[in-house]
């Protein structure tokens, strides 16, 4: 990455509430919308393995166990990599350098 882009990651990662937003946005496809509610903040442990056997309305859908393990193993996949990107976003923090080279003057 370049310093721009480096810059702006370090200033995102100061903003707590935007990356609480973030994190839903790039998990609500994989945990199947509307199951967060708007306060809740996105737990990577989360248990959404039955929204992949029944729909919204508790219909089943029909698959065969091997294409619903199928299934689970790919949301957990994603979340997994989801999870990587963001661990690697915290990593860009800004780092203030104080000169300590020169004693502060007392008044």
């Amino acid at each position: 990455m370049n310093d721009s882009e480096i810059a702006e990651l370090e200033k995102l990662n100061e903003n707590a509430v935007l990356i609480g937003a973030l994190k839903k946005i790039f998990l609500s496809e994989i945990y199947k919308n509307g199951t967060m509610s708007k306060e809740e903040l996105p737990d990577f442990t989360r248990n959404f393995a039955f929204s992949l056997q029944f729909d919204e309305n508790g219909r089943e859908y029909a698959r065969t166990n091997e294409d619903l393990g199928k299934a689970l193993r790919a949301c957990n996949e994603a979340l997994r990599m989801v999870s990587i990107g963001f661990n690697k976003l915290f990593k860009y923090k800004k780092v203030v350098n104080i000169d300590v080279s020169q004693p502060a003057k007392h008044r």
